[in-house]
């Protein structure tokens, strides 16, 4: 889920404008397909390392790693990125290269808001 919380964070960074509403699914391959309410669509594979990426319906690309401790670095095919790190509370706080910040919570029922 981190991975897909900070893809979409350096989607939204990166020119693409995500709907008020997305919803996303994952199959039993781990591929994750997001919609939003405009007809955005985009889709998110992961491999067995933890390297993730993730291509709109425009042909923006994103690619992603994260490491043991949840740390992730995510950058797009124009050279945005986006880092990621989470706490041991499981908040997750996300800088681009900009100086922007994002922090998001969890909470028990799954869901997640970030502000």
């Amino acid at each position: 889920m981190l991975k897909v919380i900070a893809a979409l964070a350096l989607v939204c960074t990166s020119s693409i404008a995500l709907a008020d509403t997305t919803r996303c699914s994952t199959d039993s391959f781990g591929t994750t397909i997001c919609r939003d309410n405009d007809g955005n669509r985009s889709r998110t594979t992961t491999d067995s390392f933890g390297n993730s990426r993730t291509t709109d319906n425009n042909g923006n690309t994103i690619r992603g790693t994260t490491d043991s401790f949840g740390n992730g670095r995510f950058t797009d095919n124009n050279g945005n990125t986006v880092r990621s790190t989470t706490d041991s509370f499981g908040n997750t706080t996300l800088r681009d290269n900009n100086g922007n910040t994002t922090r998001c919570t969890s909470d028990g029922f799954g869901n997640t808001r970030c502000r």
